[in-house]
């Protein structure tokens, strides 16, 4: 089948290159009574000399949606172009007028197009550098974001490591603690034993003591007697000295 334009008695014919839109109708008061303008025929009928066999787009048909607007205002200046020369058919100079008046707005429209498709090509460069910018914004975010998580990861774990050593800290002080009860608690029983044992011999050098050890008849309960009573430090030899004064055998008293 194909859709052919059946052109009305003394109607002009329209260009060969023609798409014309199909929402496109003329003034009907022109067009004789019930005359059909569309007519779809077989592909192998014959037409008449004053109808024209074209393509009437379709929805899936049409060209590209950048063109679109350009073709449609083409089709309605052609379409517009054809019904003023059917107007004007017969009116001499008016219809002359009339025609060039519609070719210059025909001109004037399809400027406009141009125009509009020129804005159009910006916006679409705008937009193409838009998207550029914020792919690069996007980039930029996600090598930030990378580098946050990084640090973060980093003082997460300089916190762990400063929480291991402060347990470390604590660990050693409790030991330090630990060794210093233990040494007190040595003296305390070395003072104890050593108070014992005074007590047990009546206040004199004990039986298996070295009368040179303890100085002669001057005895010192501790180094605190002994300097209270002026003698210290007390060195091996002199009145008073005894081991029990001298811990580290050094051969000196209550230094």
């Amino acid at each position: 089948m194909r859709k052919v334009y059946n052109l009305p008695p003394g109607w002009p014919a329209p260009p060969a290159d023609w798409e014309p839109d199909p929402a496109w109708k003329p003034d009907p008061g022109r067009m004789p009574p019930g005359w059909r303008l569309w007519v779809d025929v077989p592909d192998t009928a014959m037409i008449g000399s004053d109808a024209v066999a074209v393509d009437v787009p379709d929805e899936e048909g049409r060209r590209s949606a950048a063109r679109k607007p350009l073709l449609i205002l083409g089709g309605a200046v052609a379409a517009l172009v054809v019904l003023l020369v059917g107007i004007g058919i017969g009116s001499g100079d008016q219809g002359a007028g009339e025609i060039a008046a519609a070719e210059a707005s025909a001109s004037a429209a399809v400027a406009a197009a141009d125009k509009d498709i020129a804005a159009a090509e910006s916006e679409k460069e705008a937009l193409a550098k838009a998207q550029d910018a914020l792919e690069a914004g996007e980039a930029k975010l996600a090598a930030g974001q990378k580098s946050l998580s990084t640090k973060t990861t980093d003082v997460t774990q300089d916190a762990e490591n400063v929480k291991d050593r402060e347990a470390a800290v604590k660990n050693a002080q409790a030991e330090l603690d630990g060794r210093e009860a233990d040494v007190a608690e040595r003296e305390a029983a070395v003072e104890a034993a050593e108070a014992a044992a005074l007590a047990g011999s009546g206040g004199g050098a004990s039986a298996d003591e070295d009368p040179a050890d303890t100085g002669g008849t001057v005895y010192y309960d501790n180094c605190d007697a002994a300097r209270a009573d002026g003698a210290a430090p007390v060195y091996a030899g002199d009145p008073g000295y005894g081991s029990h004064l001298d811990r580290d055998g050094d051969g000196v008293g209550c230094e």
